[in-house]
């Protein structure tokens, strides 16, 4: 065979290389469709949030002068307190944050802070009645924003479906306060 001489392919060879191209372009593009799919359905799950979390802060300042951190800080203090340590485990803040994020909330009265008699390096934190009494209307609070931003738009099945889903999405346990569902 001289150079530039093609080998004989068999019949329909060609139409076959074809169809194998088609087939190859159809399943890159099902595959980037997919990819496009799963980050347009993040990126409007950030969008719900952001909204939500913004009327949250709109409402949470306006009503309790309050921020949605503040709130969380609150929310997750049981009625006989809690150590410190535990309440950064229960939010979702640093430790230095949420030191700070109680020495503002006692210096508005509505925390306190103590050493406990038998471990005198752990810090505990208890609401006051003050704090107790805004956090208990700010949980109302709460629950008219989530209903109105969120919750009232979707079915029953729909919101039993997303707390499937986020429950094992949901990378830490965080509050299970049924108050604040």
């Amino acid at each position: 065979m001289s150079r530039g001489e093609r080998t004989a392919r068999p019949a329909g060879a060609e139409s076959g290389d074809a169809e194998d191209q088609r087939a190859r372009s159809s399943a890159r593009m099902a595959e980037r469709d997919a990819r496009r799919a799963k980050v347009d359905v993040w990126r409007s799950l950030m969008e719900v949030h952001a909204t939500v979390l913004a009327e949250l802060e709109d409402e949470f300042a306006t009503r309790h002068s309050l921020s949605v951190s503040e709130f969380d800080a609150l929310s997750n203090i049981p009625t006989g307190g809690v150590r410190l340590r535990e309440l950064t485990d229960r939010v979702v803040l640093s430790q230095s944050a949420v030191s700070r994020l109680v020495d503002r909330l006692e210096r508005r009265g509505l925390v306190e802070r103590s050493v406990l008699p038998d471990d005198s390096r752990a810090v505990y934190v208890r609401l006051t009645s003050a704090g107790r009494r805004l956090m208990l209307a700010a949980i109302r609070t709460n629950a008219a924003v989530v209903e109105r931003a969120f919750a009232d738009r979707l079915s029953e099945p729909e919101l039993r479906a997303l707390g499937t889903v986020f429950g094992r999405l949901r990378p830490r346990q965080v509050s299970r306060d049924p108050r604040l569902r």
